[in-house]
């Protein structure tokens, strides 16, 4: 990995980088060292070189954790800052043909300038795939309503301000998943099976896509870029929506490797998994009095 994508890296000033250095080798380390045990939204074979380690805590995988699956009657408000569940993205996905849409979210924290959000709203105008892209409550607005118009009304897309996002990746209308590579996103990308288009923005997001491209082998780098460059239009759709999305969703291996990730994770998950295992265990700790 290359040293320049290390975690407190990208962050757009100094000031934040120091605080995110200090936090993930004082803080965090102080914080894991004096721990008993450590939950983590992961499984076993996703990360098995961590769990032969000797570690100063036990680490227990309970992943992947479910945040889109609610019982009859209830809210669904988990995994969400911005507003409650948009049944638009389900009935458009129900209209489009089986791994055909290409879903474009880059998390709650990711902020990209306007000028970003218009080339990338025109490399997906360009590429002619039917997408769902979330972008974030107010920024809208800056896309140009010459993408708007004719997009919405056609039906070729969608654009919202927040997506019951693992809902929309377990629709087999879906083929890709352009994320940042957040954590929560790549599990749940990976407990449905979704091969990943990676645009990292910053933190742990980079080490999140070596894993992906490199190490598990179940996604694609969209590019490298440096010092909060555009990605103009024409990157955008030659890299994103045509190379590399074709690569992508043509990609049998990828196909293969992605969907075996989803059944462990899935067998982790069912009664007798070891996450559910974990857990119970951690529960059961928590019942014991106090000696």
């Amino acid at each position: 990995m290359d040293a320049t994508f290390l975690a407190w890296n990208f962050m757009g000033n100094r000031d934040a980088e120091r605080m995110v250095f200090h936090y993930l080798t004082s803080t965090a380390q102080a914080a894991a060292a004096k721990a008993d045990i450590l939950l983590c939204n992961t499984f076993t074979e996703l990360e098995p070189t961590i769990f032969t380690q000797k570690t100063p805590a036990t680490i227990f995988p309970i992943g992947p954790l479910r945040t889109g699956q609610r019982s009859a009657g209830q809210v669904e408000v988990v995994g969400h800052f911005w507003q409650t569940n948009d049944n638009a993205c389900h009935s458009f996905l129900d209209e489009q043909p089986y791994g055909s849409v290409v879903y474009v979210a880059f998390g709650s924290l990711t902020v990209m300038s306007p000028e970003q959000l218009k080339e990338i709203a025109l490399g997906l105008e360009a590429s002619g795939r039917p997408f769902i892209w979330v972008v974030r409550s107010g920024l809208a607005s800056n896309l140009p309503t010459s993408f708007l118009d004719p997009i919405m009304g056609l039906r070729k897309g969608r654009v919202v301000e927040w997506a019951p996002q693992e809902r929309v990746l377990a629709h087999p209308a879906v083929g890709c998943f352009v994320t940042h590579c957040g954590w929560n996103s790549t599990v749940e990308s990976i407990r449905n099976g979704v091969p990943m288009l990676c645009w990292p923005y910053f933190t742990d997001q980079f080490t999140n896509q070596i894993y992906i491209c490199d190490i598990w082998r179940i996604g694609l780098k969209m590019l490298q870029t440096s010092g909060g460059g555009i990605v103009t239009k024409e990157i955008v759709t030659k890299k994103i929506m045509v190379q590399r999305l074709e690569e992508l969703l043509l990609d049998e291996g990828i196909k293969e490797r992605v969907q075996r990730l989803k059944e462990f994770a899935e067998t982790n998950m069912n009664e007798e998994g070891e996450s559910i295992r974990n857990f119970n265990a951690f529960v059961e700790l928590l019942t014991m009095p106090m000696s």
